[in-house]
């Protein structure tokens, strides 16, 4: 009787561990493989160790925008590359160089004043064009570049005109973020082992 209970024991204990022996085998042969998910981190390209990112240089007309896609770079790659992230150049062994080529907003929707005829945009698309490049400060080689990188995101007009530009605004900043997670993303996947 002891037996047959200890067994019945033991069958109900390997039940209950069966998914979770199953799922061991079945993701044991993946360790050590190299499989990862893709954009969760990676090493900086060549072996470094360190990088620079300087303000981007603005050759637009709309004022601060370079302080925003530079800081979202900052903080990017300061949670993804392992590596010392610096906003000056000196003392880095690779730099992520960029100009912001273009920012547009164009209307992509459009309503009418219920008062008169007037057509006016309800909704935007805001565009940022820019060209980044990752170089070794040692030899000045370029690791990685992508000369006409186009990010965009859409934003709805608030019907008061003052807010206009309260909207236009958290749309930059949440195009800034895609915009550092994409260039962290193919920077630091193309330095990966």
């Amino acid at each position: 009787m002891n037996t047959f209970r200890h067994r019945r024991a033991m069958g109900g204990r390997m039940r209950a561990l069966a998914p979770a022996l199953l799922a061991l085998a079945l993701l044991a042969p993946l360790a050590g493989c190299g499989y990862r998910l893709a954009g969760s981190g990676g090493r900086l390209p060549g072996g470094s160790r360190s990088l620079g990112i300087p303000t981007l240089r603005n050759l637009t007309h709309q004022h601060g925008i370079e302080q925003t896609l530079t800081a979202a770079l900052l903080e990017e790659f300061t949670l993804r590359s392992g590596g010392r992230v610096d906003s000056r150049s000196t003392g880095a062994d690779v730099v992520l160089l960029g100009d912001i080529l273009e920012v547009t907003s164009t209307p992509v929707t459009f309503g009418t004043e219920q008062a008169g005829s007037r057509t006016f945009g309800t909704s935007f698309l805001v565009t940022v064009r820019t060209s980044v490049r990752l170089v070794r400060t040692g030899d000045g080689a370029v690791l990685w570049q992508k000369p006409d990188f186009v990010f965009r995101e859409r934003y709805a007009l608030n019907p008061s005109v003052a807010d206009f530009f309260s909207e236009e605004n958290p749309a930059l900043r949440r195009l800034a973020r895609s915009f550092a997670a994409s260039i962290a993303g193919a920077v630091l996947e193309r330095g990966s082992p």
